[in-house]
């Protein structure tokens, strides 16, 4: 398994990365990319943090990091720039997040990446936070190159009703979802189940976008109890969060190894800001 911990945006700087570990006649690689939604640079155990993150200390000692190495200071101008490969002042989303009020979203007239991906022969997922347009259909992951869609629009959600300003945001394949539970745990949930479902015909493309742990700071008393020692309930939680986060991309990779993807699947992880 090619594992790259904050990797360039571009998914082909990760296949160029790859490129000698592949045999001239191998298929393509399967590519999983996760994303962290205000995970801080210093908030890992392999950084030094007191927080538990195990599965990417592993990542990092694995595989490749990239310590120079930058986003865009908001959630929606990161995932935009991911999202097409391009400056997001070139479209006009390098200034703010889109809030739940506003009505605009990527411009259509963006080529991109899981586009760009299906044209290649991939099979493309996303599972989790979107926050490129929410206000009309035409913006969302289904109509922008994605086979398959599940979790939030915008992202900034109650960890358990999957609500933000008393309405629900959770989907699937553009449809509403009332779905009880946390949510970091559903979307590794989804994610092993898309894994599991992947009939391997074609290579797949999963965007993993946690919205963790990203405010409200909410994780299960379990993960909560992990973390006696910390006086701040808001740090308390944060730290919960992290660890919650990282046992499900643990899953994650457990799910690829499972089913004889481990081995030529790229995974990159990165955070959006922080």
């Amino acid at each position: 398994m090619f594992r790259f911990y904050r990797a360039a945006a571009l998914v082909a700087v990760a296949l160029t990365a790859a490129a000698p570990a592949l045999a001239a006649d191998a298929p393509k690689p399967n590519i999983v990319y996760i994303l962290a939604d205000d995970l801080g640079w210093a908030d890992v155990g392999f950084h030094g943090s007191e927080i538990q993150t195990p599965t990417l200390d592993g990542l990092a000692k694995d595989g490749v990091t990239l310590d120079q190495f930058y986003v865009q200071p908001m959630c929606t101008p990161t995932r935009a720039a991911l999202m097409t490969g391009r400056y997001p002042l070139r479209y006009g989303l390098q200034s703010f997040v889109i809030l739940p009020e506003q009505t605009y979203g990527l411009p259509l007239d963006e080529r991109l990446l899981p586009e760009a991906l299906k044209e290649a022969g991939y099979d493309t997922a996303i599972i989790g936070k979107w926050h490129l347009g929410h206000a009309d259909t035409a913006y969302w992951p289904k109509q922008r190159g994605f086979d398959y869609q599940y979790g939030p629009m915008i992202g900034e959600i109650d960890y358990f009703t999957h609500l933000i300003h008393g309405v629900n945001d959770w989907f699937v394949n553009n449809e509403p979802l009332p779905q009880e539970g946390y949510s970091t745990t559903l979307l590794g949930d989804e994610a092993v189940r898309t894994i599991e479902a992947h009939d391997g015909e074609n290579p797949l493309f999963m965007y993993l976008a946690f919205n963790a742990p990203h405010t409200p700071y909410q994780a299960p008393q379990a993960y909560l109890d992990r973390y006696p020692g910390v006086a701040d309930p808001n740090r308390q939680a944060y730290d919960a969060m992290v660890t919650a986060m990282d046992e499900q991309i643990g899953r994650v990779l457990s799910a690829l190894d499972e089913k004889g993807m481990g081995d030529n699947t790229i995974v990159v992880f990165h955070s959006d800001n922080g």
